[in-house]
């Protein structure tokens, strides 16, 4: 995991300006970490676009197959898949018509190929670390 110091303070500030997280996957699973997230940023007044293939709504909030189907912009999608996934996520996140001003892997969702691809396409990025304990961080230091 990334040491907090480490990510820029533009990014620190982007988080902290940002109000609404598409998440991908995100689990009706209580118990489960992507649910957990979802939950606390609601509970922070964000709005969550949990991406599920499976389920119509998770939380108070419709879920969606794939970004490309997100009618609206959100500021930060937050990865949570395994890390051999990465890449074809970075794909779709190309092909889509709306870029994420940033994208955030989960604690475990790094690779550097992908994170490569990312910043050469101008997406901001942050792998491999915790955004609950970052965001949270970040607000205390304010």
């Amino acid at each position: 995991m990334r040491n907090f110091l480490e990510i820029p303070n533009r990014i620190r500030d982007q988080v902290l300006n940002s109000k609404s997280l598409a998440v991908w996957p995100m689990s009706q699973d209580p118990m489960s970490y992507s649910y957990q997230i979802g939950r606390f940023f609601e509970d922070e007044g964000w709005y969550i676009f949990p991406i599920n293939n499976f389920m119509g709504k998770i939380l108070t909030f419709q879920c969606y197959s794939d970004i490309r189907l997100i009618p609206e912009d959100y500021d930060i999608l937050l990865l949570f898949m395994n890390v051999d996934r990465l890449p074809i996520v970075v794909n779709e996140i190309f092909k889509a018509d709306y870029q994420p001003p940033l994208v955030w892997g989960h604690e475990g969702v790094i690779d550097l190929e992908s994170r490569d691809r990312l910043n050469e396409g101008g997406i901001p990025n942050v792998l491999d670390c915790d955004l609950r304990d970052f965001y949270t961080w970040a607000r205390d230091r304010e």
